[in-house]
């Protein structure tokens, strides 16, 4: 039997690792082939660990942190699709949707995840990745073949989720004390949560949290020495949020849950 096929579609290193991480690691225990395509090598990231990286070396460092978080989660090895860290807006934006279509027929999954149109906090790579996966999800099933290639296989993605934060997770931040924000440029980006209205899939993905915060971890030269994921596992264990991910169901051909499903490829198997 073939397995099922998950496709992630992120922009940078660590992108996938705190909204996904557990789902990646759940469906590659599962048996599913679990593939993830990261636009850039990060090259525009603070380096939160100074010995560990150098603006030079940045790009190498942190491909080697994402291909450690992949290993984590027991998926296959990262797909760069080569972009230079802050300018997705402005490449091409045909050629970029173009390479993603191409995988999408190469790989064929059932399942893809990618941002949502807000990309969590508007980061602006984000946005771009979010309209590139939607834009490719539709032409990879396209019969007339966009981009020309030979052979055309056209591909119909069954089912496209949205990574997406509860509000709820951005209440218990403010509760803990934390900015439900990022820094970009010195100016706060607030995340966009939505209601449980609006969430589609919540994933218990309670037995890989170990994967999850060591995913996290690889990504070091973001994450840094004083992280609570490296120092109070305890704490970050009994976290609702960190337990649970969340997504919004975009695109299904295979119809459309009553209530919120527990499973990505409900109504697949």
């Amino acid at each position: 039997m073939t397995p099922f096929v998950l496709l992630a579609v992120f922009a940078h290193p660590d992108d996938e690792a705190f909204g996904t991480g557990g789902t990646l690691a759940r469906y590659a225990a599962e048996g599913c082939e679990v593939y993830l395509v990261t636009a850039t090598r990060g090259e525009a990231g603070e380096i939160a660990r100074p010995g560990l990286a150098t603006p030079a070396n940045l790009p190498a460092v942190r491909e080697q942190e994402l291909r450690c978080a992949c290993r984590n989660y027991g998926i296959h090895p990262p797909i760069f699709l080569d972009y230079v860290d802050g300018q997705l807006p402005i490449v091409h934006q045909g050629q970029a949707v173009g390479k993603l279509v191409r995988i999408i027929r190469e790989l064929r999954p059932q399942v893809m995840i990618t941002f949502g149109p807000e990309g969590i906090y508007g980061h602006y790579d984000h946005l771009a990745v979010h309209r590139w996966a939607t834009a490719a999800h539709e032409l990879a099933a396209d019969p007339d073949c966009f981009p020309d290639c030979a052979p055309c296989q056209p591909h119909l993605v069954s089912k496209l989720y949205h990574r997406v934060l509860h509000e709820d997770s951005l209440q218990a931040r403010s509760d803990s004390g934390q900015r439900a924000a990022v820094l970009m440029d010195g100016v706060p980006f607030p995340f966009v949560g939505y209601p449980s209205s609006q969430i589609s899939a919540v994933l218990d993905i309670s037995p890989f949290v170990e994967q999850k915060r060591q995913g996290i971890l690889c990504h070091a030269t973001q994450v840094g020495e004083a992280s609570r994921y490296a120092n109070a596992p305890e704490e970050i264990f009994a976290d609702h949020w960190f337990s649970h991910e969340t997504f919004h169901l975009a695109y299904s051909s295979v119809g459309w849950p009553v209530g919120q499903e527990d499973d990505l490829f409900a109504r697949l198997r």
